[in-house]
């Protein structure tokens, strides 16, 4: 058996997918709606491994013009090993895996700077892949939830098409950060805030996401997804089986005054008839520093707190400045 390359996502491989339940001991949720998603994977490298046919492991990589960015890393759940953090270091499997690396960094390292990925900081299984291929964790994120009971509606809150007014403040926020990338977000919709004389005051992009959530964070996370669903009004904030939230990206804010962020998030809460997002940000980011003491988190942010996320890179790479997120790499 060899990892095979390909430059498209398999059938097989959007099935392995949506039988991976992500998380050990934190947090553990399946994605939903993920054929839709594996579809914008950009510039794909994908290595799959298969026996008699049947795809048992999986990395694949997005190709981008800064770096690669390790945006699957699956196992079908008959092959992972059982109650073990790593793997032997003498395995066929593990030199298999170093030799995709090897393979990326004599193929593909001459435009690229640096490989990327995240990991949950709880996820045993992931952090021997971060440190067993040479993985270092070089810039944290905070994983901050965002909830609203009763939403409400904002005035002079709308949806436009990206032009080069939301182009022009997207660059000028970001384009200084580490892995910043347009490939998501230069097209489409973008929802802003405005003043009554049409002035822009905060605007950011949203992505509409389904989990099946099979444990929370924290000690009682186990035991809150099994009580939350039966408590009246909290029922609201988490939907186990299938629960919808928002995904920010791309936020700005313009007029300086974060209560206009808190505004927009809670407007388009409202428009989309739901109650909850998860907002991640490198936790040196300016604006969601700014905005840990000014805004209400709601009560979801309450029962789970802030987690954290490790970005990883393999090599001597050190990101000098905060880490650029794009909603996709996160869901």
């Amino acid at each position: 058996m060899k990892f095979e390359l390909s430059k498209e996502i398999s059938p097989d491989l959007v099935q392995l997918f949506e039988r991976t339940v992500l998380g050990t001991n934190g947090a553990k949720y399946k994605h939903l709606d993920v054929a839709q998603s594996v579809a914008h994977t950009d510039n794909p490298l994908s290595f799959s491994l298969r026996r008699r046919e049947q795809l048992i492991a999986n990395i694949t990589f997005c190709q981008r013009p800064f770096g690669l960015y390790l945006r699957y890393f699956s196992f079908d759940s008959k092959f992972q090993s059982k109650g073990k953090a790593r793997m032997n270091p003498k395995s066929v499997l593990k030199v298999q895996i170093e030799e995709v690396f090897q393979d990326l960094e004599t193929n593909y390292g001459g435009t690229q700077n640096y490989c990327y990925a995240y990991i949950d900081t709880k996820n045993v299984r992931s952090k021997w892949m971060s440190e067993t291929f040479g993985f270092k964790t070089k810039a944290k994120l905070a994983t901050q939830s965002y909830s609203r009971l009763f939403p409400k509606k904002q005035q002079n809150l709308s949806i436009e098409k990206i032009n080069s007014e939301h182009l022009s403040l997207i660059e000028q926020t970001y384009q200084h950060y580490t892995a910043y990338l347009t490939y998501y977000f230069e097209n489409g919709e973008i929802a802003c805030l405005r003043d009554d004389d049409g002035k822009l005051l905060a605007m950011a992009k949203f992505e509409k996401v389904r989990w099946e959530i099979q444990r929370l964070p924290g000690k009682l996370g186990g035991l809150q997804v099994q009580l939350l669903p039966y408590l009246p009004l909290l029922n609201r904030l988490i939907q186990p089986e299938e629960h919808s939230f928002l995904v920010p990206e791309v936020v700005c804010n313009p007029s300086g005054d974060i209560k206009d962020v808190d505004r927009l998030f809670e407007g388009m809460l409202a428009k989309e008839h739901l109650h909850s997002m998860l907002w991640w940000n490198d936790t040196r980011d300016e604006l969601y520093l700014k905005a840990q003491q000014k805004i209400n988190w709601g009560l979801l942010h309450q029962l789970i707190g802030v987690a954290e996320v490790d970005v990883v890179f393999r090599g001597d790479f050190e990101p000098k400045e905060p880490v650029f997120i794009a909603a996709f790499d996160m869901v």
